[in-house]
């Protein structure tokens, strides 16, 4: 296995402290995994300060006598690893059963990502993925209490170790959070950059765009519009986040100016479908144009297009005028602009192109 251990020469004896002196620096037993009492314990380890004194040398792959004073030295590992390896090596199966069922659990996981990694403990490594994965899918109070440095923590391994599906849960999970605003859009723009996740780009994105506008100082005639950048983006991110604001803005005003194209049902006729084409158009700018749909945010697409499918799907002279075929096709269609758009939300925040 990949975990390299050192053994430091034995030069003359040492005294015997609690904790214990290597010659260079004291050794802290380790609170949980120091088996001082137990005779079957004799194999000794040492993580960074800490000592280890355990039942077995399975663990280093050596079968060399240690002792205190000259223990397995490991490096390339950390004490919080180490012991959630420890933890693995001694839980139960009602210690395992449901893991991670706490934040703490979750956090002890990603420790044992690691390690099983580097020792090549590879049905351990799964195991700890796949009980991610559960905890990610379906344990949604577990996801609730997650910061954005535990969701960031987890993209890390599962983008390094490519678990695809873990992957896919977090960032589901992380994007609900966002647009729900439970959690914060800069740290998700942050690491959606960083390891290049389309969908979290576009939500985070779009939700600190609106977040700016919503906290900018109202403008007026004397002072326009002022975005307020985050400090933590950087200019290359800022530039991304204004040309979104650009690209939004152009999306909204066409949306309103022109109706979609209303195809023809197949239970219309040619002839009826021209007055079908006409009460439509005239319906959609008369909802463009009305109180609530102007009181929008420009920026707010996702909320102009769900706003008009909503007040379309209810216009009575929409009903009377269009026949149902036609008139049910075309809310349908608006309904999939609304997914297409949210599909496509990463392509409005690519910054400013150069010609090539």
């Amino acid at each position: 296995m990949p975990g390299t251990f050192e053994r430091k020469a034995m030069s003359e004896p040492r005294a015997s402290l609690r904790p214990d002196y290597d010659g260079t620096v004291i050794l802290i037993h380790d609170p949980k995994y120091y088996f001082e009492d137990d005779p079957g314990a004799d194999c000794f380890i040492r993580v960074e300060k800490i000592l280890f004194k355990l039942m077995e040398r399975r663990i280093t792959g050596r079968a060399e006598p240690t002792t205190s004073q000259d223990p397995l030295e490991l490096f390339g590992v950390s004490v919080t690893e180490f012991r959630a390896l420890m933890w693995a090596r001694y839980a139960n199966e009602d210690d395992a059963e449901g893991q991670p069922r706490a934040l703490e659990d979750l956090e002890r996981l990603l420790s044992l990502a690691t390690v099983t990694k580097n020792f090549e403990f590879d049905r351990l490594h799964d195991w700890t993925i796949d009980s991610m994965h559960r905890a990610f899918s379906s344990n949604s109070s577990l996801v609730d209490s997650c910061s954005s440095a535990v969701f960031t923590r987890v993209i890390e391994i599962a983008t390094q170790y490519k678990a695809t599906v873990l992957l896919e849960a977090v960032v589901s999970k992380w994007c609900d959070r966002v647009r729900r605003k439970d959690s914060p859009a800069v740290p998700a723009i942050i690491a959606a950059d960083e390891h290049k996740l389309e969908k979290l780009v576009g939500v985070a994105y779009y939700a600190l765009l609106l977040e700016a506008i919503e906290q900018a100082p109202t403008p007026t005639a004397d002072s326009p519009l002022r975005i307020l950048a985050d400090p933590k983006l950087s200019s290359k991110q800022i530039i991304r986040l204004l040309s979104g604001h650009l690209a939004l803005v152009n999306f909204s005003e066409r949306y309103r100016r022109r109706a979609p194209k209303l195809e023809c049902a197949e239970s219309c006729s040619a002839g009826a479908h021209k007055g079908c084409m006409l009460v439509w158009n005239e319906r959609w700018q008369a909802t463009a144009g009305s109180r609530r749909v102007l009181a929008l945010c420009s920026t707010d697409v996702l909320s102009l297009v769900a706003e008009m499918s909503d007040k379309l799907s209810g216009d009575e002279g929409l009903s009377e005028g269009v026949t149902e075929a036609c008139r049910l096709a075309a809310l349908q269609s608006l309904k999939q602009n609304l997914r297409d758009l949210q599909e496509k939300l990463p392509q409005y925040f690519v910054g400013c192109l150069t010609p090539s």
